[in-house]
């Protein structure tokens, strides 16, 4: 609906219903793409790390992004120390990858995550990818131990535009077999400052992601 003043934004998402058993959430997910590969990684002792490894994930993350052309986050390692959960893989003594999550007591959003695939061979790609459906996995089982209900994959691809990268995503979390959802975020800015501040920082995006 609109509101007079607000402007309202679509955000759609994949949201796994974590008050199901486990065992469904599990069966739920796909047998070739997760399941299979999540027990792979689990048999050759691929370690999930809770709330450590800032520094490691901080830079592989920043890396991460650069290598696919994305602007870098400017979130510090202080704030995610401060507002959220950090799952991280390890293998042998490796930090591979890492999701950084937001979380209140009912619900769990992915926000950012990042690995270093980009910088591997075809093998160790293959390892990370295992890595990182068995850390979503990890999450997933601590969200529902805490009596968490909804588990957010952080977003999902609905735009007109074809977009090979963002459509491959969708399919990975697919994967995972929760719903989509719309949520509708309604925004009134109450300072005309702020208001400018807003459409000149937005401006200098632009001009900046078209170099």
């Amino acid at each position: 609906m609109n509101l007079k003043g607000f402007t309202c934004e679509e955000f759609t998402t994949l949201v796994i219903d974590l008050t199901q058993d486990l065992e469904k959430i599990w069966q739920n997910m796909s047998r070739t793409s997760c399941r299979q590969t999540i027990k792979e990684a689990e048999k050759i002792g691929v370690k999930i790390n809770l709330n450590q490894n800032y520094e490691e994930f901080f830079e592989i993350n920043q890396l991460f992004r650069k290598k696919k052309g994305l602007d870098t986050y400017s979130e510090s390692v202080e704030f995610m120390k401060k507002y959220g959960t950090l799952f991280t893989a390890e293998f042998d003594g490796e930090i591979l990858l890492g999701h950084f999550y937001l979380e209140d007591k009912n619900n769990i959003r992915a926000l950012f995550s990042g690995s270093k695939r980009f910088n591997v061979d075809k093998k160790k790609v293959r390892l990370i990818a295992n890595a990182n459906k068995l850390s979503i996995w990890n999450t997933i089982k601590y969200a529902k131990d805490k009596g968490i209900q909804e588990y957010d994959m952080g977003g999902y691809y609905t735009g007109e535009k074809k977009d090979v990268q963002k459509e491959n995503i969708n399919i990975f979390k697919k994967g995972f077999g929760g719903n989509l959802v719309t949520h509708y975020v309604y925004e009134k800015d109450y300072s005309k400052l702020f208001t400018l501040t807003k459409k000149i920082f937005g401006l200098k995006q632009n001009i900046i992601g078209k170099r």
